[in-house]
């Protein structure tokens, strides 16, 4: 018989035979891209569903919050594209490591940032836009029309709203906290229009959706590290199989096998042979345990042997335990680099042990953490960056002013001086707090009057 699931709507998957063979089966005008990206909009609600049942962020923060390494990831992907922070420049190229360009202090900006707290709202924006690969802000305009407030709202809490006739593009945004559960409710959303980049101070308050757009997804966008879902829960299950195997078989040492008449006694009930057996065995576990002894005992009741010939006695026969998990292991790291991919972060850099070496030396680290900055975030930066674009726009700042990330380096390159302990290339050790500063010119004269006197 086969057996049918619903994706979205009009949408089904089948599976049939003895071997599981599926098919995916649409009717008439069906919106595939509902399940496996959330941009469905065939539902009776106002707002643009998340996934076929609004439930599609859900799914990934317990797929995430399940795995011992999945939020790591996440995190390192943030940390990895907001590095240092936002500097301000005036497009002259910079012959450091850490920034593209030379950084020009431009004070309207500094005092613009305090203002709206950019520093933490940036991180805030960069975990959202890693965890979703989408991002809400709220901007809000004082009455001279000068954007004075940026805020982060979660993902969890905004839906886009669903085009009215006519309509080509999104005009507003809906803000409810309970989108994707059961304690949802229509009359608790409010309604924010979307930021109209023909007329940015047309609002006093509105949205702007950050996203980097996916064929087919008009609404949301999706990560890549959300088609790493199977591999995630491969290595979510390991762990778990483990934890259950150690109390339950692991450490099963001994199977007593015991006569099904060993109880049989004339007047006593059914219940008192069944306490009989319950105090019997605790003795026998307490003969057996030591005081720190996790071995265990299997215990079992037969009428004959296995060649069918009756036992009169208990019989207790020593297991041996040949189990090995190197093979579970080597599934788990296979499972924790494909992850690392679908993040697009080095497993060299997440700290991911593959089985053989973490990192290598510091100059490899140092190289993979420049390639990862350099061309793996790039867009994802282009893609933050344009709320501070529309902050210049709206707020009237100077014309050459511009805006880029400061990478994390580990020393400046052609800077550093070489004796520096900073410098990887140095082989002169640091001095410590505590010494003389001039103990070490002594040490060298010492040295150099003791090679004179030789010579």
């Amino acid at each position: 018989m086969a057996n049918f699931r619903k994706l979205g709507h009009n949408v089904y998957a089948l599976s049939f035979g003895p071997k599981k063979e599926a098919a995916l089966v649409t009717f008439g005008e069906a919106d595939i891209s509902a399940h496996t990206a959330g941009a469905g909009y065939k539902s009776r609600s106002e707002f643009v569903p998340w996934g076929a049942k609004d439930d599609k962020l859900l799914q990934m923060h317990k797929l995430a919050s399940d795995s011992p390494n999945k939020w790591r990831l996440i995190k390192t992907r943030r940390d990895f594209t907001t590095g240092l922070g936002v500097y301000t420049h005036a497009g002259k190229k910079s012959q450091g490591a850490g920034t593209r360009f030379e950084p020009v202090v431009f004070p309207e900006f500094q005092e613009w940032k305090d203002l709206v707290n950019w520093d933490l709202e940036f991180v805030s924006m960069a975990l959202q836009y890693a965890f979703s690969a989408n991002a809400f802000i709220q901007l809000t305009l004082d009455p001279s029309k000068k954007l004075v407030g940026v805020d982060v709202i979660d993902a969890f809490k905004c839906r886009v709203r669903k085009l009215k006739p006519g309509e080509l593009k999104v005009s507003a945004y809906l803000v409810n906290p309970n989108f994707g559960t059961k304690a949802y409710k229509a009359a608790d959303t409010k309604v924010v229009p979307a930021y109209d980049p023909a007329d940015p101070a047309r609002y006093p308050v509105c949205i702007l959706q950050l996203m980097d757009k996916l064929p087919g997804q008009d609404y949301y966008s999706f990560p890549e590290w959300w088609a790493t879902e199977s591999w995630t829960k491969v290595a979510n299950k390991i762990p778990k199989f483990h934890d259950s195997g150690l109390d339950n078989g692991y450490n099963i040492k001994y199977h007593i096998s015991i006569p099904d008449d060993y109880f049989d006694r004339e007047g006593l009930e059914e219940n008192e042979k069944e306490k009989l057996k319950e105090e019997t065995l605790n003795q026998m576990g307490d003969s057996l345990a030591g005081a720190d002894n996790v071995d265990k005992a299997l215990f079992t009741f037969h009428t004959r042997n296995m060649q069918g010939n009756p036992i009169a006695g208990v019989t207790i026969t020593p297991l041996k335990n040949t189990m090995s998990d190197d093979a579970y292991m080597k599934l788990f790291n296979t499972a924790n680099v494909a992850q690392a991919s679908g993040h697009g972060v080095l497993p060299t850099l997440a700290g991911i042990d593959t089985g053989g070496k973490l990192g290598g030396s510091g100059k490899e680290l140092e190289a993979a953490a420049n390639y990862q900055q350099g061309f793996m975030t790039y867009v994802d930066r282009l893609v933050l960056l344009q709320v501070l674009r529309i902050a210049k726009r709206i707020n009237g700042w100077p014309a050459e002013m511009d805006f880029d990330i400061e990478n994390i380096s580990l020393y400046t390159y052609d800077v550093t001086p070489a004796g520096a302990a900073q410098n990887p290339n140095s082989e002169k050790p640091e001095k410590r707090e505590d010494e003389d500063p001039d103990e070490g010119d002594e040490s060298e004269a010492t040295d150099q009057k003791a090679n004179q006197d030789a010579v």
